[in-house]
């Protein structure tokens, strides 16, 4: 089929059809992306089902993995994620030690989450309370596609005591608006928006580039890295060479290969540092250096 592939760029019109848009969350209620257990065991359990169910109609043809995001030295433990849709439950993002730059960290890598299990919560939660406040503020924020399970509607998980903590009461009411907004179409239709850092993104490189972070990789996962895809062994990527690394992280980000010419020339200009027409394996460590950033690779 790939020469078939290679006849029909060469003989026909080739439309980029790419869309930021998930048709398929258009298609969707409320209800659907936002099941309700009111903290039955048996409606967790089915919820639980409904999840997963979600979790495999976005990623179907892709093979379900582990991954580890690093920020600020600490690492986050994704246990189930493909093609950009992670699956969490409540107690490993809010019921541990987390905060801003770790619910970033994750952001940028999925654009899309799924969240079992939001419980009630109270005064003696309170810990929780600020850590689901502070990842919807972030999730929001950088436009991630968010479906969840939780034992109550938005405005009825949490219910401060008067006079006591009317602060985080304050602020969860703004989170539960926040969790509507997201189910709805409005919301939905937005692109996300990974915000991945660059010093100098005159030509538009952090878009391009948005494919390329998540996961901090060494240098002998580098080295790996060189031997897929320098198919000439010439210790340097060349254009073609570039644009099979980003069809393959399109394929896994996206579930296609389309990649637009723009886009392969603008990464290969950011990475080729020197301009020299080549990218060494120095130039593309120096750019994941540069900019804070690592490369979501396929070994």
């Amino acid at each position: 089929f790939v020469p078939c592939i290679k006849q029909i760029q060469e003989r026909c019109d080739v439309y980029d059809l790419d869309s930021d848009v998930d048709f398929r969350l258009l298609m969707t209620n409320t209800a659907s992306m936002y099941v309700v257990t009111e903290d039955d065991a048996n409606r967790k359990v089915q919820a639980d089902k409904e999840l997963d169910v979600w979790f495999e109609s976005f990623t179907s043809h892709l093979k379900e993995k582990r991954m580890t995001l690093v920020t600020q030295g600490r690492k986050i433990k994704v246990k189930r994620c493909k093609g950009g849709v992670a699956s969490f439950d409540f107690e490993e993002l809010c019921s541990v030690p987390t905060g801003a730059a770790d619910f970033i960290a994750i952001s940028r890598a999925f654009h899309t989450v799924i969240l079992h299990n939001i419980p009630f919560l109270s005064m003696e939660r309170l810990p929780e309370v600020r850590r689901l406040i502070t990842m919807i503020d972030v999730f929001y924020d950088h436009k991630v596609k968010f479906i969840c399970s939780a034992a109550a509607m938005p405005f009825e998980l949490f219910k401060a005591e008067k006079g006591a903590a009317q602060d985080e009461a304050f602020a969860f009411d703004r989170t539960a608006s926040r969790l509507n907004d997201m189910m709805s179409d409005e919301y939905k239709t937005k692109s996300h928006n990974p915000g991945v850092d660059f010093a100098d993104d005159s030509d538009g490189t952090a878009k391009v580039m948005a494919e390329l972070h998540n996961e901090e990789i060494s240098e002998t996962e580098i080295e790996e890295l060189w031997k897929r895809y320098d198919k000439d062994h010439s210790g340097e990527l060349n254009k073609d060479e570039l644009r099979e690394l980003l069809e393959d992280l399109s394929f896994v980000k996206k579930g296609h290969r389309n990649v637009r010419d723009e886009y392969v020339d603008q990464a290969f200009k950011s990475l080729d540092a020197d301009g020299d027409g080549v990218i060494t394996k120095g130039e593309f460590s120096n750019f994941a250096d540069r900019t804070k950033t690592a490369v979501w690779y396929i070994i």
